[in-house]
């Protein structure tokens, strides 16, 4: 199941388990959500990397998987959620050759607030996306993230 984005990040397996075997794993330096409204995904504009991404990010000292989720959401397009579901490990490489893991959430929401940017975002703006319409590049690791959560 490789998937490589541009920036050389391969997606190698989605791991389902339960959260809390992720303390089996080495390794796992990531979370991310797929925030679900109707049937659109909410992604946003990485200004750094110049593609939408969904919300992800390093798991900080002293954080869970979920708590890190939870506030890379709140970080990259300032939404809070209460009640997300844990989906399982992805195994990924990074360019340097290292394999990490990711832990991916799920939630779903009935509306998304509005995202107003501040100078120290990453992300330059946020959008709900129907997986259909033409919106530039979009990572292909984490679009196939998106049709794993869905099953």
């Amino acid at each position: 199941m490789t998937i490589k984005n541009k920036c050389g990040y391969e997606l190698l397996k989605y791991i389902p388990c339960k959260e809390q075997e992720i303390m089996n794993y080495k390794n796992v330096t990531g979370a991310g959500i797929v925030v679900k409204v109707g049937d659109k995904f909410l992604i946003g504009f990485n200004n750094w990397r110049k593609q939408w991404e969904i919300p992800a990010g390093g798991i900080e000292k002293g954080e869970s998987a979920r708590q890190a989720a939870i506030r890379e959401l709140f970080e990259e397009t300032h939404q809070k959620v209460d009640n997300i579901e844990f989906k399982g490990l992805i195994k990924k490489k990074r360019p340097s050759g290292e394999i990490v893991y990711n832990a991916i959430f799920i939630c779903e929401k009935d509306s998304i607030s509005q995202f107003i940017k501040n100078d120290e975002d990453e992300n330059d703006e946020i959008k709900l996306w129907d997986l259909k319409e033409d919106i530039g590049y979009v990572d292909e690791v984490d679009l196939k993230i998106i049709e794993i959560v869905q099953r």
